[in-house]
């Protein structure tokens, strides 16, 4: 009876194992490549799929490449791309490298928490396009898809941006020196206000004191208000990333 009940253990103990390594299996990130353009070459596309794999199973991130024929300003790649993005059945957090021919136009867009790894216009979305760029001029898609992935890749051993130091970096370090001479200014405006209090300085109220009842002057105050309205200026500027990490502006 006490076999029986082993092997049934041993048993229901492989299955579960099973089962939990086939759901792991499943929810394991994989990289996605849509070459609706046709730009990459039969050999090209494995090696990319291979390379997306890889660092969607080292990030947790979905790795995703698309090219298209699309023809998309570049005031429209965010919105239009997005709406590509949500139109699938991708990863909560990925990052995707868009590349429109008809337009030659490209952006990268971050979702999920990827976005945070971008937040607060680090540079990072810049060091990847420069990296891109020189490939991109000569026509070279193959290579600077290999660039993406791999700098891309990298961004995920950074870490998350500390936002704090982040805005000190952009405070620079003159905010830093001014504030030390205000507050030794202010240090030293206030020692000399409380050590001459009650010895100079008051005021002779009787010297300088007049009433008059006979003789009234009412001084009326005219205040003139000048409004002018500053123009803002909303359009989207789609070479700038957006502050939350969301979109690398397109290049």
């Amino acid at each position: 009876m006490m076999k029986k009940l082993s092997l049934r253990f041993t048993a229901l103990t492989f299955a579960v194992l099973l089962l939990f390594a086939s759901v792991m299996m499943a929810s394991a990130a994989t990289g996605t490549l849509d070459d609706g353009a046709q730009l990459f070459t039969a050999a090209q596309q494995s090696d990319l799929q291979q390379r997306l794999n890889a660092a969607s199973e080292k990030t947790g991130w979905q790795f995703i490449i698309h090219t298209s024929n699309d023809g998309v300003s570049s005031g429209s790649m965010e919105s239009h791309y997005d709406s590509y993005y949500a139109s699938h059945s991708y990863s909560a957090d990925a990052i995707m490298l868009v590349i429109d021919k008809a337009s030659d136009n490209r952006i990268i867009l971050s979702y999920g928490d990827v976005k945070s790894y971008f937040k607060g216009d680090t540079g990072r979305y810049d060091t990847i396009k420069s990296a891109m760029k020189p490939y991109l001029s000569s026509g070279d898609y193959y290579t600077a898809a290999q660039v993406f992935i791999e700098k891309a890749s990298g961004v995920s051993g950074m870490g998350k941006p500390n936002m704090f130091v982040q805005s000190l970096k952009k405070v620079g370090p003159f905010a830093g020196i001014a504030g030390v001479i205000a507050a030794v200014a202010f240090f030293f405006v206030n020692r000399s206000r409380y050590k001459n209090m009650g010895k100079s300085g008051t005021y002779d109220l009787a010297s300088n004191s007049r009433v008059d009842l006979n003789e009234v002057e009412d001084t009326f105050v005219t205040q003139h208000t000048t409004v002018r309205t500053i123009q803002r200026d909303n359009d989207h500027d789609s070479s700038s990333p957006s502050s939350d990490g969301h979109s690398s502006g397109t290049f």
